[in-house]
């Protein structure tokens, strides 16, 4: 094998991409420790995938870092699935690339403007938290999942999540 065919092996480039995410200013976590990426390879699917590493992101420049350095033609070959609650049941979440979990640090309501009747909140705040928030203010986030204690907003935009009300007050994207 020449050095160029190992340069180009799909699981070096992975090892590659996550040492220099590293020390381009990540600072979130990251893990190609087998326990995480077992933990991260199922949903509330049938499916199964198990990923080269997962990526925790504390912030939002974490989430630019890492598809920054994607976007560089040396990295072409990486790919990712966003992960919040693991909830789907259509497997979205997965992959046997790097997986993006968004459920651990990013979990913040930022700002509410009730007249408007909106509020901004990161990609891993749980649906039912999101609702605790809004209920004194008369106001709630449908629709009623039955993993809602646990299926974050960034999730439930991913895959449009409906559930139970979805005809009155419509999906996730409604």
């Amino acid at each position: 094998m020449s050095s160029k065919q190992f340069l180009e092996d799909p699981a070096v480039n992975f090892v590659n991409f996550l040492n220099v995410l590293d020390d381009v200013g990540f600072e979130g976590e990251i893990s190609p420790h087998q326990a995480d990426r077992i933990i991260a390879s199922t949903d509330n699917s049938v499916y199964q995938l198990l990923p080269q590493g997962v990526l925790y992101p504390k912030h939002e420049e974490d989430l630019q870092a890492i598809f920054k350095l994607a976007a560089q033609s040396r990295f072409k070959s990486i790919y990712f699935a966003p992960r919040g609650g693991g909830t789907g049941t259509n497997g979205q979440s997965l992959t046997d690339g790097l997986v993006v979990d968004c459920s651990k640090h990013l979990t913040s309501i930022i700002d509410i403007d009730l007249e408007a009747g909106w509020v901004k909140v990161q990609a891993g705040v749980i649906r039912d938290q999101l609702n605790d928030f809004l209920r004194p203010h008369g106001m709630f986030f449908a629709p009623t999942l039955s993993t809602s204690n646990r299926a974050t907003l960034g999730g439930m935009a991913n895959t449009d999540a409906c559930g139970q009300g979805s005809r009155i007050y419509g999906r996730t994207s409604n």
